[in-house]
């Protein structure tokens, strides 16, 4: 206990006399490596499986009952209860013990035979889109292939036909559906990659206010604060690329384009996040507020720049916004980059983009130094910020 008490003093006087790398270490290390190994863990499915569901069967005839155990074989499914009113789905589905129900008719099987075409209803808990799309995709496999083979075999009773005829006549079309770059339809795949971009934005964005509010306290030349802004977007790359990093290493998430590709426009977009930061702490008077305006401004980008919604379904407005963030050419970039196989010279839209947006934020440092030094010249006296502390 002593000697635990002991560290513990020792850590935090530490902390008192480097706060600087401390906070540095917590938002560029610790943090992304926490966040990576938690969510890609969470993740590690790539798909919803063994959605809790309900089945409701009024038939109970042996093709019904068959039915119902291949929705139990599935692995897309969990059959939690087999109930006996339509009810019973409304209210687990109320408690979120379940997220798919089935009903199945009574005399379902009779008048399948007499062809009267009945309907099996499966329902599904809208406020659950991500589960909803897994299970419905899977329901109708299971419905089709039940359809099929109940077709086949009275095809078969009938014409006394052989299995490869049967087939061409229940099923005349055949389809085949191909998912390039991301065939297992993974989620992870699919969502991961930019989700933990747009957290540790947050972070970049406020180290960058820190910074640029030092540079009020005392001021450097431009040059000076081209290598402090450099420096640390620099280390801000290092963090995203130590998140993405755990999840190629540990959970298999996949890389197939260039290198230097991904690497240049991840240290880009580290430097426009770090820049809005730097800006705001460079004209904000007050630490605190610099630091949360640089984070409300960079937070709502990763909706806004259209990844987790496309802007494609946006207003026109809206669409012309997501153009001019940076994680929109950011989030979609790197999940390409993880996912297809790109050159160099797939990466000329978002490339030409960072390029426009870094020179007008060094343009907007540039000014502000210029102003600030005319300004203290004027009066000597200068800006008459208080250190906050």
């Amino acid at each position: 206990m002593l000697k635990s008490n002991k560290l513990s003093v020792a850590f935090y006087k530490f902390k008192l006399r480097h706060p600087r790398f401390m906070m540095a270490t917590l938002v560029f290390i610790i943090i992304p490596l926490i966040s990576g190994l938690a969510l890609g863990y969470e993740m590690k499915a790539d798909v919803p499986t063994s959605i809790p569901t309900v089945i409701v069967n009024h038939d109970n005839s042996d093709f019904s009952k068959k039915f119902s155990g291949f929705v139990e074989d599935s692995t897309y499914f969990d059959v939690i209860e087999y109930a006996d009113n339509d009810e019973r789905i409304k209210e687990l589905m109320d408690r979120d013990q379940v997220f798919a129900g089935i009903i199945i008719p009574k005399d379902f099987y009779k008048d399948m035979r007499s062809g009267k075409a009945p309907k099996i209803l499966t329902v599904y808990d809208g406020a659950a889109l991500s589960v909803v799309t897994t299970s419905k995709t899977a329901m109708s496999e299971i419905l089709l292939t039940t359809k099929a083979a109940y077709m086949m075999s009275i095809f078969e009773g009938k014409l006394s036909a052989v299995p490869e005829q049967v087939t061409n006549m229940v099923v005349p079309i055949s389809v085949n559906y191909k998912f390039l770059y991301n065939p297992t339809k993974s989620f992870r795949n699919y969502l991961l990659i930019g989700m933990l971009a747009s957290i540790i934005q947050v972070g970049i964005a406020m180290q960058g206010a820190e910074r640029g509010y030092e540079n009020q306290l005392a001021p450097r030349s431009y040059l000076n604060q081209l290598k402090v802004v450099f420096g640390w977007s620099a280390l801000s790359m290092v963090s995203i690329l130590l998140c993405l990093g755990v999840q190629h290493l540990f959970f298999g998430m996949p890389y197939r384009s260039t290198v230097f590709g991904g690497l240049l426009m991840t240290f880009m977009f580290a430097l426009c996040i770090f820049n809005i930061g730097y800006i705001m702490g460079n004209l904000v008077p007050d630490r605190v507020f610099a630091i949360q305006v640089s984070a409300i401004l960079v937070l709502p980008t990763s909706v806004l720049g259209g990844y987790t919604y496309p802007i494609a379904g946006m207003p026109h407005g809206f669409q012309i916004l997501a153009k001019g963030i940076p994680f929109f050419y950011y989030g979609n970039g790197i999940r390409n980059l993880c996912l297809k196989e790109l050159q160099l010279h797939h990466l000329a839209v978002p490339l030409k983009f960072f390029c426009i947006f870094i020179l007008a934020e060094l343009v907007i440092i540039l000014s502000v130094t210029i102003f600030k030094n005319w300004w203290r010249r004027k009066y000597k006296d200068g800006l008459g910020v208080t250190p906050i502390v």
